[in-house]
């Protein structure tokens, strides 16, 4: 699959070169500051440490223990990984539900993550968009815009349709609760948590606003590369139009997809075409070719934590050990802290009913 994903990547550049013209892609290639590079290549291995931080912080919503770093650090560089058709997300649900045994609130958290992101890098494009449309910056208005209007318009439905019981009113048609809606609903309500709790799950806000931080240095890296000189709210416009998906949500690493959003946002902010699929080219070399040996090494390791996982549910079912307690799986884990946590507590809110 990480090969498939790199032949749709290929695919997807050799497409756009061909409309740009491949004489001036390679003129493009022919005017580099490799110095910048040492910037993409930093900032990159920046974001692992700093999605950890926030990784480790979610997983503990619902009153779950907190999972050993070498774990986390393993689900979250496999998640990366351009190998998993279901995206990292699907990477994400498969080590909580196996480590939690809570499969409902294994893809609620997983959707917070993803929630959580949005919840950063939205507001910040919303007041950069404000911002050039009130200096009348020479960028396409039609791109501004949206920025502009639906993000405060999106969270504000998004907060109010998810607060208190009305997420449960909202899914429920004709006397049936439809998961499809409820679950989205209930990802988007762990932000309720987070805003009310913000020392507690600091780590989840640092982690995610170091991590886009960190991407965007790489991404702005990658245009100084290849001689693109565009203000700082411009580059972020391009960024967070391009990711109108997150890498870690998209299958495959969001092979193809993300070089297409990502050349042709930088386009629609008036770069030239041909040094901005360069320098897309750079970027998605060090977060999507680079990144998939180390992925996949982690994601080899995570499987064998993850069946153990599961066995140790499953004798743990007899009383005679709980679930996450066997002396294989504490060697990831570290010692575990489920037994000594209080029954309401051991019990996550979306397994007792509540919300």
């Amino acid at each position: 699959m990480a090969a498939v994903a790199m032949g749709i990547a290929a695919i997807a550049v050799v497409v756009i070169a061909r409309v740009t013209g491949v004489d001036a892609v390679g003129r493009a290639f022919g005017d580099i500051h490799p110095y910048w590079i040492a910037l993409i290549a930093g900032a990159e291995l920046a974001t692992y440490p700093a999605y950890i931080l926030a990784y480790r912080s979610i997983a503990q919503v619902h009153g779950h223990p907190p999972i050993a770093l070498p774990v986390v650090a393993r689900v979250v560089v496999a998640g990366f990984g351009p190998f998993a058709l279901g995206g990292g997300f699907g990477i994400d649900k498969e080590t909580l539900c196996a480590l939690h045994e809570d499969e409902r609130s294994a893809r609620v958290r997983v959707l917070a993550l993803g929630t959580l992101e949005w919840a950063v890098l939205a507001p910040l494009a919303c007041v950069v968009a404000i911002i050039l449309l009130i200096q009348g910056a020479d960028v396409m208005p039609s791109l501004l815009w949206p920025w502009a209007l639906s993000v405060p318009l999106g969270f504000g439905f998004g907060l109010w349709a998810s607060a208190g019981g009305r997420a449960e009113r909202l899914s429920r048609f004709r006397g049936k609760r439809r998961e499809w809606l409820a679950q989205p609903l209930e990802g988007v309500g762990v932000l309720h948590t987070l805003i009310r709790h913000p020392r507690q799950y600091f780590g989840a806000w640092l982690g995610t606003t170091l991590y886009w931080a960190a991407d965007i240095a790489a991404f702005y890296g990658a245009l100084r590369t290849f001689g693109l000189e565009p203000g700082p709210g411009t580059a972020i416009i391009a960024y967070a139009t391009g990711y109108a998906a997150t890498r870690r949500s998209l299958p495959l690493g969001g092979a193809g997809i993300t070089e297409v959003l990502m050349t042709y946002s930088l386009y629609w902010v008036r770069l030239p075409l041909a040094p901005a699929l360069a320098a897309v080219l750079a970027y998605r070399v060090f977060n999507l070719l680079v990144v998939a040996a180390p992925a996949l090494v982690a994601h080899r390791q995570l499987q064998p934590m993850l069946d153990e996982a599961r066995t140790s549910h499953t004798s743990g079912s007899d009383g005679s050990e709980t679930g996450l307690q066997s002396d294989g799986l504490a060697a990831y884990r570290g010692p575990s802290v489920l037994a000594e946590a209080p029954a309401e507590v051991q019990q996550s809110p979306s397994a007792s009913g509540s919300t």
